[in-house]
């Protein structure tokens, strides 16, 4: 029986002198400058502190600290997100690298499946070590529950399904973000894999949230803390169908958890998640050539709709990706480390399968006719599944992300304030052809270079601008508002999957508009009343209201 009720626990704050900490901010950007920065590139960040907490009582005593100095907080991680969040301007930056515990393992006889209970720094790549290699007993972590541990070993091989690229991403920061990837096109974005979480509140106090036992009534949650009893109201705007991580989740009966997950850290810090775990099939990799970028959204569509074909995901690269792999091919062959791209093809899908002896001729079938119908073919098509193959695939699919941030750095020692535009907009089904017409049209328009690449299983693809001059700079910024407004007008969302940050609060307003925001606030000031936990992330700081 779920409730709108939720009751906090507190916790005993640790003394402040046995938590590891620095002061000053010359001395962290003199020698803790990687605590500044993230991978959004934004420049100017300062902390006044920098804490290494190891428990939960370290963090209620830096929360008190902070509150009763009026200093914020920003909460540092693996410091991967491309939005600014982990950036602190001023008070304190709190790194959780040293909270990185397995607590225990264990096997819900309800749904039948395996879970993990960690704390949030642990990687997604150690994650999934651990667990593939079923390393349980041998990790540094609280003792597990040894006959769970014996018991998944018998099992068959079991990994994290959550894919956002980096894979050296911290499992707190993909829960606050909602981090979701290439995978989220079959399995969901991180919202769909977290059984249960621990968080710690502005207040300094502890909510315990498994999945499915308080859910909102009437647009309410009451959440009842030792000084006060806090009611916190659902926004009332309405989520798009499309993919997306754009500010608070929120429906009138939703579950406390999904308030969290996505929230980017802005009312509190996760402390540790129970998360599930997914059978590991057999992986196939392939790269479909169209000539034409019309036939390579048919196959796009047909592929969606093969329930025995059923792709773990399916990424386009546009024909300006294609030429620079071309090009870097010819520079350097072991970069690409693939076979030479055909001349004539403008568009590439990429798509991974998960099969067995038994059902791949079948595959392989319906896939020849998919592609005949879209004018291409198997033997227009590579595929692997070895291994090494796979990790070849792999280093293909990132090899233009990589590519353009190259071309990018260059450009920036001419000017030094460049930077790269990357969208993250999603779109309805039906409006995908309409999307990718309109980012073709407007940028050829303005004459700006472009490639496009990303998760079109999702209609949602990263058009990454790359201006050579500051004049080119304002003119991508202008093309990526008309871009924003375009996808929300399509049903869609203006970050898919990244989140909205620091750099992002002006497409927010677009999406939601002026009452959505403040009604965003208003659950932040809730939930953190000091108001200093990640702050100016998803939207500016005001006010409580």
């Amino acid at each position: 029986m779920s409730s709108n009720i939720i009751v906090s626990e507190k916790i005993e704050p640790a003394p402040i002198d046995q938590i590891r900490s620095v002061r000053g901010e010359m001395e962290i950007s003199s020698s803790f400058q990687s605590y500044l920065i993230d991978e959004s590139k934004i420049s100017g960040g300062h902390a006044d502190w920098l804490f290494f907490p190891k428990t939960e009582s370290d963090l209620v005593t830096i929360i008190d600290k902070m509150g009763r100095e009026n200093h914020q907080i920003t909460i540092s991680a693996a410091r991967t997100g491309i939005v600014g969040s982990a950036v602190p301007f001023g008070g304190a930056a709190v790194s959780l690298e040293r909270m990185d515990k397995i607590f225990g393992l264990g096997f819900d006889e309800e749904v039948g499946k395996w879970f993990l209970r960690i704390q949030p720094s642990l990687s997604l790549d150690q994650i999934n070590e651990i667990v593939k290699l079923k390393k349980l007993e041998d990790h540094h972590s609280i003792p597990l529950e040894k006959n769970w541990v014996e018991k998944f070993k018998e099992d068959c091989t079991h990994y994290y399904p959550m894919d956002p690229t980096e894979m050296t991403a911290s499992i707190g920061g993909t829960i606050s973000a909602n981090a979701s990837g290439a995978r989220s096109f079959k399995y969901g974005a991180t919202r769909n894999w977290i059984k249960r979480i621990r968080v710690i509140l502005g207040t300094g106090e502890v909510l315990v949230i498994p999945r499915g036992k308080y859910r909102a009534k009437d647009g309410e949650f009451v959440i009842k803390t030792a000084g006060k009893e806090l009611i916190v109201k659902i926004p009332t705007y309405k989520m798009p169908t499309a993919k997306n991580a754009a500010g608070l989740y929120a429906k009138p009966d939703m579950d406390l958890i999904d308030l969290f997950i996505g929230s980017e850290g802005i009312f509190g810090i996760i402390t540790e998640a129970d998360i599930w775990l997914k059978e590991y099939t057999s992986q196939m990799s392939c790269v479909a050539f169209f000539n034409d970028e019309l036939d390579s959204l048919k196959f796009v569509d047909f592929l969606r709709n093969n329930k025995k074909v059923d792709p773990e995901f399916v990424e386009i690269f546009d024909c300006n990706a294609l030429n620079l792999l071309r090009n870097k091919q010819k520079e350097d062959p072991k970069f690409v480390d693939m076979p030479d791209i055909s001349e004539e093809a403008t568009t590439a899908i990429s798509f991974d399968l998960s099969y067995s002896e038994e059902d791949m001729m079948e595959k392989f079938n319906i896939l020849s006719e998919m592609l005949e119908k879209c004018n291409s073919s198997l033997e227009k098509t590579w595929c692997g599944y070895e291994e090494r193959e796979l990790e070849r695939f792999k280093h293909f699919r990132h090899a233009v992300p990589e590519m353009v941030n190259n071309i990018i750095a260059e450009r920036k020692k001419k000017f030094p304030e460049i930077h790269k535009l990357g969208t993250d907009m999603s779109v309805e089904d039906q409006h995908l052809t309409d999307i990718m017409h309109f980012y073709h049209k407007a940028l050829k328009e303005e004459g700006l270079e472009y490639v496009i690449w990303g998760h079109i299983g999702d209609n949602h693809v990263h058009v990454n601008i790359l201006p050579k001059n500051m004049v080119e700079l304002e003119l991508g910024k202008q093309l990526y508002k008309k871009f924003a407004k375009k996808a929300v007008e399509y049903g869609g969302s203006v970050s898919a999957e990244h989140g909205i940050g620091i750099i992002k609060h002006e497409y927010l307003e677009i999406m939601y508009g002026e009452v959505g925001i403040n009604q965003m606030r208003a659950v932040k000031c809730k939930l953190d009343p000091n108001c200093i936990i990640n702050c100016d992330k998803i939207f500016s700081r005001s006010k409580c209201i």
